[in-house]
This record gives structure tokens, C-alpha cells and sequence, in this order.
């Protein structure tokens, strides 16, 4: 049933409830979800209602209709492998993809007496013109070895692209671990996360050169819909872009 008293419109209370029951596997890939005038019986909602949640999903990618058959989950993981964190763009740009990023927060703060650089991104798809967050990255960089960082745009710029070809310095091995992580009020919103949803994935841990010097501490908060796999090492063969 929908909460017609909340201030949160009834298409989106209706696309939160669809998406979540798509992200937890209650209606599977390929599978069809429940017609609209089932769903308006559901949720005695209207037709117009149903059609502007399901268009919702249609832009983010989680469905396709095919018209006459219904509508089918489409879901398809995205998989973020430590061979590209730092090929993020290009992985996605692979999938026919466009990807997007946002600075939420670029600042210096000192860690352990060391300063740091802190940047903090929401990382997504964008589809027409919606971004479609998939996972907001946390990173706190030595200045030591990257003085000057925080001249850069890291809204256009590749953050690992960066590193090695503006100081040479190139991302080898990862120490990190998988976590939950609570979810804030802003990390909902951005990943647009279902209220039912109490914790998220956070793959967190330190990113190391060829020499072993620490030159990222990360923590990767993931969208329920992100598959994540890991791998021990960062193969600089690959020449990737973030």
C-alpha cells in the first residue's frame, strides 16, 4: 500500500517498492514484473502512477518493456574488479556506458599527523540525462607524494590517470576488506536506496605502488545493485583511465 499522507510522491513510493523487490531478487532477471493493472490493484494507485514508476526504472536500466509481451527485469550487474578501480570510465565506456562523476567533498585533513588529501565522489551511469549513482568512493591521499592534487577537477579528470601521468606513480598492490556500512540520509538519496535497506557493502583498505608505500586509503560505499569481485593486484599492462 502507498502512503498517501508522505510528502515522498506516489510514482516514486510506487518505483522504490518495484526497484527494491528487483535489487533483493524477488522478481528475477528476465522475469516479468506484475502488470500495471495488477499493480493498481496492488497499490490502488492509478494507471499514471504505475506508468511514470515503471518509466523510472525503464531510464535506470533495471527493466526493459517489450511492447505486447510486458515488462522484464534487466538486471545486470556492474562488476568492479580491483583491475579497474582504476578503469572506472573505461569499464563502463566497454559496456557502451556513459560514465558520470560528482564531488561531494574536496578538502586537506590531517590523518596521524600526515596531511592528506580527501576526495569524496558519487560514481554512476548516465542514461539521457539522469545519472544513476552506483556507489560513492572515499579517498584520503598523501600530499607528500602528490602535492598539488587538489589544483585538479576530479569531476572531468581520472584520479589514477592523474597519479601516473602527472607523478608517475602507479597503483600496484590492494590491502582491503568488505564491510556493511550504515547508510546516511545522503548516501539514500544519492544511491537511492529503498527504506527497507538497512546496510550497504563497503569495500575499504589501502591502495600501494610497486615499493610498497601506502598512496590511497579508499572505502568504496556500494549501490544494492553493484556486484563487486576482488583481485590481490592492479595490472598497469591494461594503460586504464579511471
Amino acid at each position: 500500500m502507498l502512503n498517501k499522507d508522505d510528502f515522498v510522491p506516489l510514482y516514486i513510493q510506487v518505483y522504490s517498492k518495484l526497484r527494491s523487490r528487483i535489487l533483493n531478487g524477488e522478481y528475477k532477471n528476465g522475469e516479468a514484473i506484475p502488470s500495471e493493472t495488477e499493480l493498481m490493484k496492488a497499490l490502488q494507485s492509478t494507471r499514471g502512477t504505475i506508468r511514470k514508476a515503471i518509466a523510472l526504472l525503464v531510464n535506470e536500466g533495471l527493466v526493459q518493456q517489450i511492447q505486447g509481451k510486458g515488462t522484464f527485469v534487466l538486471l545486470r550487474p556492474i562488476n568492479y574488479t580491483m583491475t579497474n578501480f582504476g578503469g572506472f570510465t573505461d569499464g563502463l565506456k566497454n559496456r557502451k556506458e556513459t560514465p558520470s562523476s560528482k564531488v561531494l567533498e574536496q578538502k586537506k585533513v590531517s590523518l596521524d599527523g600526515k596531511e592528506y588529501y580527501k576526495l569524496v565522489r558519487a560514481r554512476g551511469v548516465k542514461r539521457d540525462d539522469t545519472v544513476n549513482y552506483l556507489m560513492v568512493d572515499i579517498s584520503h591521499i598523501p600530499l607528500y607524494l602528490f602535492p598539488g592534487l587538489d589544483r585538479y577537477d576530479f569531476e572531468k579528470e581520472s584520479l589514477y590517470h592523474v597519479f601516473r601521468n602527472d607523478y608517475h606513480i602507479f597503483p600496484k598492490r590492494a590491502e582491503i576488506k568488505l564491510v556493511p556500512e550504515g547508510i546516511t540520509p545522503q548516501i539514500r538519496e544519492l544511491l537511492k536506496v529503498d527504506e527497507s535497506e538497512v546496510a550497504l557493502m563497503k569495500v575499504e583498505g589501502s591502495i600501494f605502488d610497486g615499493n610498497d608505500v601506502e598512496i590511497e586509503k579508499v572505502k568504496i560505499i556500494c549501490a544494492p545493485s553493484v556486484e563487486v569481485k576482488i583481485m590481490t593486484s592492479i595490472n598497469n599492462d591494461l594503460n586504464f583511465a579511471e
